[in-house]
């Protein structure tokens, strides 16, 4: 058995301490080194009995380091075994570094058997947490059998003296890092968006660990000039740059040349700027006026569906329907420049 096989979470053993049947052999018990066990109290003489009457080949063997020969789990059948009078135990060996050890270990005796106390889980998870800061609350929690909220209050607890158990991202059961918030997560995708502003949101949400929602809420407050984290405090409006860096859209330079920013003004979306010009008699009266109202409709669609539509698209016509897509922009573009040129001659 390998680390590996310990950390890849499987669906009847899920977690990074998930742990693999491997092949037994037998071994003397005095070989073995029951010296460090997980329970505080020591192995519980109730247990013990209880299982030395059990017939001793109905039981799983125990696990154990082969390097040192500590046993991790099966510490209860060893002493029963002995109880019965038998010198000899079936094994299952881990090759693995000593806090790869102490996860198995933790994992085993929480998956079966009898359960560690409450006290020592939470020593179990405070040990694991510092021996792999990545890892997710809910991930530790499965290992040590707690819930993903006490784990993060011990993380809490334990980050006043070592503050990196905060940092990072986190490591989730599907082996995938995920940020440590949803801001976090938003602003890295407003990143991602503004370094390939053409990727889908698919590929902008499983590189930044959020939702396919969440990166769709982003791309959408780009778009209308919005931070892309909700409730943003600061007054200042934020672009995400090429370099991944916040700028300030509605700025200018000062007398001194310095860069001075102005209060933050929504940009009200599509639909609320369409919605007075159909309501305007001027354009609604002519053939022309509801044609422009048409085009300029045809526009009105959720990010969601823009989506759609380039998934739809067949991969041998990609290439045609951008150009397509991107001479229509110019067409726009240069209707736009008409548009704004009459509104300074008037």
């Amino acid at each position: 058995m390998t680390v590996e096989s310990a950390l890849r979470a499987s669906r009847a053993t899920p977690g990074p301490g998930a742990v693999r049947p491997g092949r037994a052999v037998t071994v003397p018990i005095s070989a073995l080194d029951v010296s460090r066990p997980l329970r505080s109290g020591g192995p519980n003489p109730d247990h013990v009995r209880t299982l030395a009457a059990l017939d001793a080949s109905l039981l799983p063997p125990i696990l154990v380091h082969h390097p040192t020969m500590r046993v991790l789990d099966g510490a209860h059948r060893v002493q029963a075994e002995l109880l019965r009078g038998g010198t000899h135990i079936r094994v299952e060996f881990f090759e693995g570094t000593e806090e790869e050890c102490f996860v198995l270990a933790v994992r085993s005796n929480v998956g079966h058997g009898l359960p560690l106390p409450l006290a020592d889980r939470k020593a179990a998870a405070a040990r694991i947490l510092r021996a792999y800061p990545q890892w997710s609350d809910r991930s530790i929690g499965e290992v040590s059998g707690l819930s993903p909220k006490t784990v993060g209050a011990i993380r809490r607890r334990s980050a006043e003296e070592n503050p990196r158990l905060n940092g990072g991202g986190r490591l989730g059961r599907d082996g995938r890092t995920y940020p440590t918030s949803v801001a976090e997560g938003r602003l890295y995708a407003s990143k991602l968006i503004g370094e390939r502003p053409h990727a889908s949101l698919r590929e902008i949400a499983s590189r930044a660990g959020i939702s396919l929602g969440t990166a769709q809420d982003v791309r959408k407050r780009l778009e209308n000039g919005q931070d892309p984290v909700p409730g943003a405090r600061g007054g200042v409006r934020r672009a995400v740059g090429p370099d991944g860096e916040g700028t300030c859209n509605d700025s200018a330079l000062d007398a001194n040349g310095n860069r001075r920013t102005v209060p933050d003004v929504p940009h009200p979306s599509l639909p609320e700027r369409l919605r007075p010009l159909k309501q305007d008699p001027a354009l609604r009266s002519t053939d022309m006026g509801r044609a422009l109202l048409r085009l300029l409709s045809s526009h009105e669609i959720p990010v969601a569906h823009w989506q759609a539509l380039i998934d739809g698209v067949p991969a041998h016509r990609a290439r045609a329907v951008a150009d397509i897509a991107d001479q229509c922009a110019r067409i726009w573009q240069e209707f736009a420049r008409e548009m704004a040129g009459r509104v300074s001659e008037g």
